[in-house]
């Protein structure tokens, strides 16, 4: 029989993987769309629209952000409700950056004049 015990979490060797063997040899097929995916290439394909008599081609994101946000400009209380949320976050990480650049340029500078001063004084 078995040359070692059996049990939980002990298969027969017979029933174990081979090295180098998957235990699920087919998988996901690579490239197959979860449902993330799926919906970010639907709001991302491109409609047309006339903006100031003009016809315009914008994904459909945008037309949606569009859509709410002159609704919300009309008084509706819901679309309004919705994109404050969204406004905020969106300022909010705009100053975040701002923020972060403003450092970054600090230490540039902090570093130029560190090495102007190493190599006047050579």
């Amino acid at each position: 029989m078995a040359d070692y015990e059996l049990g939980y979490m002990k298969p027969p060797k017979s029933g174990q993987f081979k090295p180098g063997q998957s235990g699920n040899p087919k998988g996901r097929p690579s490239g197959s769309k979860n449902i993330y995916k799926l919906l970010d290439d639907i709001v991302n394909e491109k409609i047309q629209m006339t903006k100031n008599g003009k016809p315009v081609k914008i994904s459909k994101k945008q037309a949606m952000l569009l859509q709410a946000t002159n609704k919300a400009v009309q008084g509706d209380l819901k679309a309004l409700q919705t994109l404050l949320p969204v406004m905020a976050e969106a300022d909010n990480k705009n100053e975040e950056l701002a923020k972060a650049a403003t450092a970054i340029r600090q230490d540039d500078i902090e570093i130029l004049k560190q090495y102007l001063k190493e190599n006047n004084n050579e």
